[in-house]
């Protein structure tokens, strides 16, 4: 018996500092940019949700007992009763969202370059805009049709990622670009949507791989070394970079021959993630 408490404590301990660990580095990019609050409600509201779903697949068919959901969250069940009512008549405000809805401008740019390289008849790299038989507004009403984004808003993120060049005379915007870039964007919001898909996906890749027999898991590995010398970190930095440049260009091309000619409610998202890391 000693020993099974010891193996529970330290799997707890472990689970406790990996936890802290990665809620540190997410909190310190948050503050400043959401309140305690406000991520507190979200979590609370968030976790309910999960801890229902889980719950709910162990036993389908069946309602959750609120004493069963009250064990694993930790809240009474008046706040539960409150959580899940808010739950109820708001579900959509705390649904998971994919990258094409947290950075739609990305579908854009890719709709859009792909018409210009295969030169149909809608394919123009400089599109009017102002009203909706405009060409750009077409473009988006085709791409993300039913996600209630503005147009203007769109322009306002494409300009601030550089991806294009409007003509407020003309009314006509020029695309730039042959690939949407979160990363060349000096605008926050950007930044903070492409940081927050890339943990996104990362932890989707974990949750799957948790649950899944070994022939079944994703791809995901990392490679790094304890052994670098500060002096040589910028001369590292530069040859990883181009490292990863080569898997970029060789991902891209590995992807186009699976992409679809046309976007639809039955595709799905998926891809490949490259990223440099350093541990202070």
């Amino acid at each position: 018996m000693p020993s099974i408490r010891k193996k529970v404590s330290g799997e707890a301990a472990i689970l406790s500092l990996a936890v802290d660990n990665v809620f540190r580095k997410l909190i310190r990019f948050l503050v400043g940019r959401i309140s305690l609050v406000r991520l507190q409600e979200m979590i609370r509201y968030i976790y309910v949700e999960e801890a229902q779903k889980t719950l709910q697949a162990e036993n389908p068919g069946k309602n959750v007992p609120m004493t069963k959901l009250a064990l694993v969250t930790g809240l009474d069940t008046r706040t539960l009763y409150q959580v899940r009512k808010r739950l109820e008549s708001d579900n959509r405000q705390y649904r998971q969202q994919f990258l094409s809805e947290l950075t739609p401008e990305s579908a854009i740019v890719e709709a859009w370059a792909d018409r210009v390289r295969s030169k149909q008849e809608s394919g123009s790299q400089v599109l009017d805009y102002g009203s909706e038989t405009c060409g750009f507004e077409r473009l988006v009403k085709e791409t993300i049709t039913g996600r209630g984004i503005t147009t203007p808003s769109i322009i306002e993120r494409l300009e601030a990622t550089r991806s294009v060049v409007r003509n407020r005379k003309n009314r006509t915007l020029e695309l730039i670009v042959d690939e949407f870039s979160p990363y060349l964007s000096d605008d926050e919001p950007n930044i903070v949507n492409a940081a927050l898909s890339a943990i996104s996906n990362l932890i989707s890749t974990i949750e799957h791989n948790m649950s899944s027999p070994q022939q079944d898991k994703y791809f995901q590995r990392q490679r790094w070394t304890f052994r670098l010398d500060p002096e040589d970190r910028a001369a590292f930095r530069l040859a990883m970079k181009e490292l990863l440049e080569t898997y970029k260009d060789g991902a891209e091309a590995g992807i186009r021959p699976w992409e679809r000619k046309s976007y639809g409610k039955d595709r799905i998202t998926a891809g490949v993630g490259f990223y440099y890391f350093e541990e202070a």
